[in-house]
């Protein structure tokens, strides 16, 4: 896993996957349509990937991307505009900007930075516990260390995250 890739590509690859889910879900609550939304999702990726060079790594991912996917959702109406199960202008705007993504602080923009504080050794390790199929178990055998002693470590981290986070959060708000 890079750290922090040096090619803007590799590192929008990688935001896109990290988010998409939030991406997908914003997109859905703009277009009644599935399929359609399916496939506005689809070309924001596209649009994200080709913007790389411009995203400013300075600033958090998601309201961009969020950004850019409001723009591909009114594309998207205006070439099925003569449908009239199409949202309104008017309502798309009101639901964009309702959406908690866009006006709340960005939780995972502060766990990223807040993982980005955290030692080399505490980031992997906390990293390796939530990649699909880890176990504490199999970990602790690995490191050569019990499972309880590991525990305990995660367990620290995991408070550090979140004391952390909730400071990212309260300087954001």
């Amino acid at each position: 896993m890079h750290e922090n890739p040096a090619n803007p590509e590799e590192r929008m690859v990688s935001l896109i996957a990290r988010h998409q889910p939030e991406i997908h879900r914003y997109i859905h609550s703009l277009l009644p349509d599935r399929m359609l939304a399916d496939d506005v999702a689809q070309e924001t990726n596209l649009v994200l990937w080709r913007k790389a060079a411009e995203y400013d790594p300075a600033q958090p991912f998601l309201p961009w991307a969020l950004t850019i996917a409001l723009y591909q959702v009114k594309a998207a109406r205006r070439d099925s505009a003569r449908d009239r199960h199409v949202f309104s202008d008017e309502l798309v705007d009101l639901l964009a900007a309702e959406h908690p993504s866009t006006s709340a602080p960005d939780l995972d923009d502060a766990l990223e930075r807040c993982l980005g504080e955290l030692s080399h050794k505490q980031r992997d390790l906390i990293l390796a516990r939530y990649q699909p199929g880890a176990s504490v178990q199999e970990m602790a055998a690995d490191r050569s260390q019990t499972p309880t002693a590991l525990s305990l470590v995660l367990l620290r981290i995991r408070k550090a995250l979140e004391t952390c986070i909730e400071r990212k959060l309260a300087q954001a708000g």
